[in-house]
Order: C-alpha cells, then sequence, then structure tokens
C-alpha cells in the first residue's frame, strides 16, 4: 500500500509538471570571457581583451499541435490509475487478512473437536483400565485404546501447531513486530451466517463492475492511449514559438566609457515568433500514429480482458457458495448419523454385543464427519466473503 501511494505522489507531480508546460520559459545568462591576440598590429590594441555579456531570455511554444494538452489529460489520467491501485492493494489486503482470519477460526474449531477426540479416548482409556483390572475386557482392548488415545493427541498437537501458524500469518500480515502481542477475539459464525441467501449472481458482476478498482484502471488504461493517437498526430502540425530577450554587454579596458555607460549604450531588447513547418519526416509521424492506434486497442483488449476474468472470478465465487452451503448440509447430516451410530456403538460395546476396533472405528468416523462439517463450514463462509468483496462490502 504505501507503495502504490509513493507511486500516486510521483504521479501528483507529473500532473504538474503537464500543467506547467503552458507557461513561458525564462533564464537569465551572465558570460565573462577573456581573449588574447598575441600578433594583433593595431596600434595600442592590448593583447589581452575582456568582455562581459548579460541577458534575459524568454522562450514560450504558443502552439504545439496538441501535445501539452494530450500529455496533460495522460498526466491526469495517470495520477486517476495510481489512485485506484492504491484502492486495489488495500482491498487485496483486506481479503487477505479475512481469509487468513477464518483460517483461524476453522483450526481453532479443529482444536476444540480434537480435543473432544482426546477427551473421549482417555475416558475410554481409563474405562478400559478399570475392566481390566477386574478381567472384563482383554490387555489387547487396552492396548488398542492407547493407541488410539496417542493418535488422538497427536492430531490435537497438529491442530494446535496449525492455529498457531496462522495467528503468525495474521500478525505478518498487519505487519506487527514479533515481539508484540496480539490478543484475538475469535467468535464462532452462526448457521446463519453459513446458510445466508446468495444475491444473484449477474446483480453481483454488474456491481463488482461499478465498484471494482481494477476495472476503472483498465478503462482509464484505454483512455490514456487515445490520448497518444491525438499527441502522435500532433507531428503533422507545424509549431509556433516566441522568444524574447533583453541584454547588454561591456569591453574591459575600452577608453572613454565607463562600465556604466557601456551597458546603457550596448542594452537591447528582441523579439521573435518562429514557426516550424513539417514537410517530410521519414514517416517517423505516421509511424508514431499506427503504433499509438495499436496501443489502443491492445489497452481496450486488456480493458475486455480485466472484465472476462473478474466475471470469471464472481461466477466461480458463486458456484463454489452454492456447492459448500450444500456441502455444509449434507455435513450436517452426517456427524447427526455419526453421533448416532457412534452412541449406538458404544452402548452395545458396553453390553458386550461390539468389539473395541468396531467402536473404534465409529469413534473416528465420528471425529472426520466433524472435521468435514468443519471445512464445508468454513469454505461456505470465505466464498460468501469473496462475494461481499466484489461487491465492495469488505
Amino acid at each position: 500500500v504505501k507503495t502504490a501511494e509513493a507511486n500516486r505522489e510521483i504521479a501528483k507531480i507529473d500532473t504538474k509538471l503537464a500543467s506547467a508546460a503552458y507557461f513561458p520559459s525564462v533564464s537569465a545568462s551572465i558570460g565573462q570571457n577573456l581573449t588574447n591576440t598575441p600578433f594583433t598590429d593595431t596600434e595600442g590594441a592590448s593583447a589581452t581583451t575582456g568582455n562581459g555579456s548579460y541577458g534575459i531570455n524568454l522562450s514560450w511554444q504558443l502552439f504545439d499541435g496538441g501535445v501539452r494538452s494530450a500529455n496533460s489529460k495522460q498526466a491526469d489520467i495517470d495520477n486517476q490509475i495510481a489512485g485506484l491501485a492504491v484502492e486495489e492493494s488495500k482491498n487485496d489486503i483486506k481479503l487477505a487478512i479475512i481469509q487468513n482470519y477464518m483460517q483461524i477460526l476453522y483450526a481453532n474449531e479443529s482444536v476444540k473437536t480434537f480435543e473432544n477426540a482426546v477427551e473421549l479416548s482417555t475416558a475410554q482409556l481409563e474405562s478400559n483400565r478399570v475392566k481390566l483390572d477386574i478381567g472384563a475386557v482383554a490387555k489387547s482392548d487396552v492396548s488398542q485404546w492407547e493407541s488410539q488415545h496417542a493418535s488422538d493427541k497427536y492430531q490435537l498437537v497438529n491442530a494446535q501447531v496449525a492455529l498457531e501458524n496462522y495467528k503468525l500469518q495474521l500478525k505478518q500480515l498487519l505487519e506487527l513486530d514479533t515481539l508484540d502481542s496480539m490478543n484475538l477475539v475469535l467468535t464462532e459464525p452462526s448457521e446463519e451466517e453459513v446458510l445466508s441467501v446468495l444475491p444473484d449472481k449477474n446483480t453481483i458482476f454488474q456491481t463488482a463492475m461499478n465498484v471494482m478498482p481494477q476495472v476503472k484502471s483498465g478503462e482509464l488504461n484505454s483512455e490514456y492511449y487515445e490520448h497518444g493517437i491525438s499527441k502522435a498526430k500532433a507531428g503533422y502540425l507545424p509549431k509556433i514559438n516566441l522568444n524574447a530577450g533583453t541584454g547588454t554587454g561591456n569591453v574591459y579596458n575600452y577608453d572613454g566609457y565607463s562600465f556604466g555607460n557601456q551597458l546603457k549604450n550596448n542594452w537591447d531588447n528582441t523579439i521573435g515568433l518562429s514557426i516550424s513547418i513539417p514537410i517530410y519526416s521519414n514517416r517517423e509521424v505516421k509511424s508514431a500514429v499506427e503504433k499509438a492506434q495499436i496501443n489502443v486497442e491492445t489497452a481496450r483488449l486488456n480493458e475486455l480482458s480485466i472484465q472476462k476474468d473478474l466475471y470469471a472470478n464472481v461466477e466461480t465465487a458463486y458456484l463454489n457458495a452454492i456447492n459448500s452451503q450444500a456441502q455444509y448440509l449434507a455435513a450436517e447430516e452426517k456427524v447427526k448419523s455419526s453421533r448416532d451410530s457412534y452412541e449406538v456403538m458404544n452402548e452395545q460395546f458396553r453390553l458386550g454385543l461390539k468389539n473395541t476396533i468396531e467402536l473404534l472405528t465409529e469413534k473416528n468416523t465420528l471425529v472426520s464427519a466433524q472435521q468435514e462439517l468443519l471445512q464445508a463450514k468454513y469454505t461456505a463462509l470465505m466464498n460468501r466473503k469473496v462475494l461481499d468483496y466484489y461487491q465492495g462490502l469488505i
């Protein structure tokens, strides 16, 4: 963002420079010269003489075929494009922060899921150890629960590491120092947010066309190169310049006249008008016009490409949002049926109707279903946020 803002400041300076080209330029000059003529045969003349010159000159281009006007318009467009680049950079960072925060929410819920899994396997392990002491289960059943307990703890550690990594990424996105503390308020989204009704796809696209800075930037880029055609065609037109000056001079060791009198007597003023008329430029102007026209076509193709990419991105995000909402509903049903199945299996295991492997399988199926539900939930939320982004709502 800071880099884009620096570029915008440069564009502002260029705009002022283009406007200043309409004004005349004024310069002053002072010259001091020594001349040595060792073989002069003029009687009484010195072999070394000195003279000075002092003047002020003005140059003003009255007509340049429209080059300055085109430059001024292009500089103004560059200024607008630079401003849009700042907005685009800010939007990209907003979206990156939202995506990272969603990953943190997902990782946080994932940690809770595996904490529950660890609690469950811990309770089952303790229960089976008690049963082993009274001879109700075999040693192998306890070993299987020990293995499952270790596996759940391993998954929990991985989830905790992922959560901390996502927090670190957010910290870096926010440009916080490594030593700065960052305490996040993690508010879990409701089901209503996940399943909220999506706007019409075409409405989203039309809104995106109006609010996305890259679209406006593409349009301005085409306009920029259209002014380039006018600037190139100015090569066919004459140029008119006004020149004026005032000045004086003196000669050192000049008998009979003081320095002041010399300046007064040598004072002169000049003014002149010059017209430069192009006749033949070795095809330079025609080639410049043709290249400018090609640049316009290229810019228009780029503008169209930006619009097509935007439509493809909106369409993809919209389809992903619909699919992820459907996946969330399906995952909800899967978690419900898996939980019911696990509870039935656990009761049957308690009564001795099912073995440890069958219960472990059902327990892992439940944990897997819960993870799938989390993935579907945050995928749906993220796709909805992307659609909000294209509507300029974030």
